[in-house]
């Protein structure tokens, strides 16, 4: 998956998997997420959010399944 940049003072970039349903979120602090069952609409609302960490945080981290590992 290609991840994008974002503007966020916790969150690095952001990738998402429309057919398979999974978003990828690299954090500033090296962990990469990777979250599944993950509807179209909460990515595109993580985009265009005001606050893209706080949208994170409040409706996606500890919505869906998830692990995590190292990207830097």
């Amino acid at each position: 998956m290609e991840h994008t940049l974002v503007k966020s003072s916790s969150l690095h970039s952001v990738a998402y998997n429309k057919k398979a349903e999974i978003l990828e979120v690299a954090m500033k602090n090296g962990k990469l997420y990777r979250f599944s069952q993950v509807p179209a609409t909460f990515w595109k609302e993580l985009m265009i959010a005001k606050s893209i960490g706080k949208y994170f945080f409040n409706n996606i981290k500890d919505t869906f399944p998830s692990e995590f590992t190292t990207w830097k």
